[in-house]
């Protein structure tokens, strides 16, 4: 009976030791286990931070780079600002009058026609201004328009028999009237004896001068206080 009890209590604490060399050697395993996964969680971790780190870096590097890059751009434009200003400064400098532009054009329009070089500079060195200038006077005409119907001879004036002015224009009230416009461009026609007749354009007043002969005469054209009418003022000098 003894023994039974014996042989009972060596098998039960077999068993126990048995059952805790299992337990033991579960959590020994689970602990492996959990060691290498931490590990290896630790090491993608640290990959994926330095990663991350190097994203980073790469990504404030490229903005230095941009801005880097825009600093210059903005400074080329300043630049580019500064000289087109300057080149503006020396073009207004250098860039002909309108009184020149017109003097280009007749020398261009006489070395066309065939007037020679020689005899074109010789009358612009022996030019003078006007001396002995007197007022012929005011006169007036009428402005022809599409839907004029009145005496041709109220349509041109006449000084000394070799200038004649007239002029053309647009109708006032949208063109309905036979009067002429007074704000809108009228068409003038100068024409002097022995030279092309000249025409100008543009809104009144208006100014010209012609040279007939051994005179030139300067002309102001304005528009009446009559309905339809422009006024001349001339003036004659003469080049002796």
């Amino acid at each position: 009976m003894q023994r039974r009890r014996s042989r009972r209590r060596e098998e039960n604490r077999r068993r126990v030791l048995s059952g805790l060399l299992k337990l033991l050697l579960v959590l020994g395993i689970f602990s492996v286990t959990a060691y290498y996964a931490y590990e290896a969680g630790f090491r993608v971790s640290q990959n994926q931070v330095g990663n991350l780190r190097q994203d980073l870096q790469q990504a404030v590097e490229s903005v230095q780079t941009e801005k880097t890059q825009l600093e210059a751009d903005q400074a080329a434009l300043v630049e580019a600002r500064k000289q087109a200003d300057d080149f503006k400064a020396l073009y207004e400098q250098a860039k002909p009058t309108d009184e020149l532009k017109d003097l280009t054009e007749i020398l261009r329009a006489k070395l066309a026609a065939g007037m020679e070089p020689r005899r074109l500079a010789f009358v612009i060195k022996s030019a003078q201004n006007p001396h002995d200038c007197e007022m012929l006077g005011t006169r007036r005409f009428l402005v022809r328009t599409p839907r004029y119907r009145g005496p041709a001879a109220q349509t041109s004036v006449r000084f000394d028999e070799v200038v004649a002015i007239s002029a053309d224009g647009a109708g006032a009230n949208g063109g309905h009237e036979q009067w002429f416009d007074p704000e809108r461009p009228v068409k003038v026609k100068v024409a002097a004896s022995g030279a092309k007749e000249t025409e100008l354009s543009g809104t009144l007043p208006i100014e010209h001068a012609v040279a007939v002969r051994n005179s030139e005469y300067h002309f102001t054209m304005s528009a009446a206080n009559a309905r339809g009418w422009v006024e001349v003022n001339t003036e004659r000098c003469n080049f002796r």
